[in-house]
C-alpha cells in the first residue's frame, strides 16, 4: 500500500488549505481601465498655457497638448538625450495606458491575476518613472522652474503625473487576491 501520511493530506498528514477557484476582480479592473484611460487622455488634454509673441498680438497665451509636447521634442534637430527621453516619456505613458487597459479588461476574466498585476505594476511602474524624471528635468526641457511649471500646467499635465499612480493602486490589488 502507501507510506502513512501521504496522500490527499499532504506529505505530513496536514490538511492542505482549500483553494478557492480563481474570479474576476473588477476592482482592479476598474482601477486598471481608469489608469490606462487617464494616460491616453493625457496626450490629448492641455498641458500647460505659453505666452506667444505674435505681430498683431501681444502677448497671447496658448494651450499645448501633450501631443503637441511630443511633436515639439521630436522636432528639435540634434536634440538632446532629455529630449528624446522626454518625448520617449510622454508617448509611452500613452502607450502603457493601452497596455494598463487591456489588462484590466483580463481582470473580469477567471483567471490567476498575479501574473497580470505584475505586468501591470511594471507598466505603471514605469509611467511614474517617466513622469518623475520629467519633473526632475524640468529645467532642461521647458526651459521653465517647477514652480512656473506648476503655475502654467493644466489638466493633461495632471493627468501625465497621476495616471501611473491610478495603475498603481489597481496592480496593488490584482496581485493581493490573485
Amino acid at each position: 500500500m502507501g507510506s502513512p501520511g501521504i496522500g490527499a493530506a499532504g506529505m505530513t498528514g496536514v490538511p492542505l488549505p482549500l483553494r478557492r477557484p480563481p474570479r474576476a476582480d473588477p476592482v482592479a479592473a476598474a482601477l486598471l481601465l481608469v489608469g490606462g484611460a487617464l494616460c491616453i487622455w493625457q496626450l490629448l488634454l492641455p498641458w500647460r498655457t505659453v505666452t506667444v509673441d505674435s505681430s498683431s498680438v501681444a502677448g497671447t497665451d496658448v494651450s499645448v497638448s501633450g501631443w503637441q509636447v511630443y511633436r515639439l521634442l521630436r522636432s528639435v534637430p540634434d536634440s538632446a538625450a532629455d529630449a528624446n527621453l522626454a518625448s520617449y516619456c510622454v508617448l509611452g505613458t500613452a502607450v502603457g495606458g493601452g497596455a494598463l487597459m487591456l489588462l484590466g479588461a483580463a481582470m473580469m476574466m477567471a483567471i490567476n491575476h498575479r501574473p497580470l498585476g505584475l505586468a501591470a505594476l511594471l507598466v505603471s511602474g514605469a509611467c511614474v518613472a517617466g513622469a518623475g524624471w520629467l519633473l526632475i528635468s524640468a529645467r532642461t526641457i521647458f526651459d521653465v522652474g517647477l514652480f512656473t511649471l506648476f503655475a502654467q500646467a493644466q489638466a493633461g499635465w495632471y493627468l501625465f503625473l497621476g495616471a501611473g499612480f491610478v495603475g498603481l493602486a489597481g496592480a496593488w490589488k490584482a496581485l493581493a487576491t490573485g
